[in-house]
């Protein structure tokens, strides 16, 4: 009498029927590591990434020094030199007095183009900017040091902006008091030192583009001011040109700005946000109001402890003229997702090998993951041509033909190259959906990653991944009766 032994169950697969004894879990695994590989080119194309956008933001400081830069506007300010005597045989310490009117405002319209460099585009703008000022009598010098004297003959009215490169036309201001009004004559202000602005400090570089630490300054006798016991009003007006982003400072104990312009795409930000803004395809308005108690700095005092310009240009009202589609920016995004994309297409070739019984070499995996790499190439060279949206396009739809048509060719069935040519435009549609929803990207990824994982699982439940050896191992040896 003879037992029959057990034999390994055979599985049923589309197209193919008998037992497999390929060692799937060992090749799954091998694909896992094939495609935590592909981080190591990944990385040569961040280091290029990275190389272009130096280059870019190279390029794009050099045309905005050319413009004016970023531009930081100060209002007016009056301003008379004080001393404090010291000790015989030494000079006496000197500084200035600063004073903030009492109210003021700032209406700015702005006029943004771009210029072009090469391949490199670059925000510009040309701005003029009416401001209002309202002065009070002259105070008594509260916050200075003890023992310094105020000299109210040199007092000067004080405005400017940045770089005075940018500018269009000389400024054109009246003083109003009770005695009359008067035309006031702005020169550069070249002995006067209110320090240096936060932009030029390095406190917050993308506020400013190679700024050198100048400010530019321009200064009027303020003898009428001083003369009248009821303070005045100022008006001007200055017309110039900067690049990027423009700011104005809360140069008044109260002060109101509205910056209005046509850039589709601005980005506010500075020491307060707007508390209004409307924003549409042809352009932008935003206003800001900064009370006396919001702007957290006293209303007069020295230049070098309580109104320098570098407390003032730390608060100052902000809007960057972002560039539309950075190419860099965007690919960059795209380049955090590639080993989960490459996963996906890798868990792809992966399902197809393992239900079509055809088998790839590793290093058919590995032209696989370089052929994705390359597409972040062609991204990158392309939308530095023709923008983001027309170079997305072209690389994901060449990428797509590449890896369906090898697929088809490599499982030798026209099904399967239309499966994949499917199933990549679907991966490729999500990573362009990832680089436009950017705050709900990593939600809509992990979704796509869970959704991919849940397929592969149910596709390969079947799979025996011992490749029937464990069976073989665990049947019983045959005993001779």
């Amino acid at each position: 009498m003879t037992d029959t032994t057990t034999q390994p169950p055979i599985i049923n697969w589309p197209g193919k029927t008998g037992p497999k004894s390929v060692n799937w879990g060992g090749k799954a695994l091998l694909v896992c590591a094939l495609a935590f590989l592909m981080t190591i080119p990944g990385m040569f194309v961040w280091a290029l990434i990275k190389d272009r956008s130096n280059r870019s933001e190279g390029v794009v400081a050099e045309v905005s020094k050319l413009q004016g830069g970023s531009q930081q506007v100060l209002g007016p300010l009056l301003i008379a030199p004080y001393s404090i005597p010291t000790k015989k045989d030494a000079d006496p310490i000197t500084g200035w007095y600063v004073v903030s009117p009492e109210t003021g405002a700032a209406t700015v319209k702005v006029k943004a183009d771009t210029l072009r460099r090469g391949i490199f585009d670059v925000p510009v703008y040309r701005a003029t900017a009416d401001i209002d000022a309202t002065f009070a009598p002259r105070a008594a010098a509260p916050n200075l040091p003890a023992g310094a004297v105020v000299d109210w003959n040199g007092a000067l009215i004080v405005v400017g902006f940045s770089d005075l490169r940018g500018a269009k036309s000389d400024v054109a201001a009246t003083l109003t008091t009770p005695q009359g009004a008067t035309k006031l004559a702005f020169s550069p202000a070249s002995g006067v030192d209110l320090g240096r602005t936060a932009v030029s400090d390095g406190v917050d570089m993308p506020r400013g583009v190679g700024s050198d630490g100048r400010f530019g300054l321009v200064a009027a006798p303020a003898g009428p001011l001083i003369a009248s016991a009821q303070g005045g009003a100022l008006k001007a007006s200055l017309v110039f040109t900067g690049a990027q982003r423009l700011s104005v400072m809360p140069f008044a104990k109260s002060t109101r700005v509205a910056i209005s312009g046509d850039w589709s795409a601005p980005s506010f930000d500075g020491g307060f946000l707007p508390e209004k803004r409307e924003l549409s395809d042809s352009g932008f308005t935003a206003n800001w109001s900064v009370p006396f108690m919001a702007r957290g700095l006293v209303g007069e005092g020295s230049s070098g402890s309580a109104l320098s310009l570098s407390d003032l240009g730390g608060q100052d009202l902000g809007v960057t003229f972002t560039r539309i589609n950075n190419p860099y920016q965007n690919v960059m995004r795209a380049l955090k997702y590639a080993v989960m994309f490459v996963g996906l297409v890798f868990l792809t070739f992966f399902v197809f090998e393992a239900l079509s019984g055809a088998r790839l070499h590793p290093a058919q995996y590995v032209l696989i993951g370089l052929a994705q790499m390359v597409f972040y190439l062609l991204l990158l060279s392309l939308s530095e041509y023709i923008g983001f949206d027309a170079g997305f396009a072209l690389a994901a739809v060449a990428t797509v033909l590449l890896i369906g048509l090898y697929a088809g060719a490599a499982f030798k069935a026209r099904r399967y190259r239309i499966q994949a040519m499917v199933v990549f435009t679907i991966v490729y549609g999500l990573i362009y959906l990832l680089m436009r929803l950017e705050d709900f990207a990593l939600l809509a990824g992990s979704i796509a990653a869970f959704v991919g994982l849940t397929a592969a699982m149910w596709l390969t439940r079947n799979i025996d991944w011992y490749g029937g050896k464990a069976e073989a191992q665990a049947a019983p040896a045959t005993q001779p009766q």
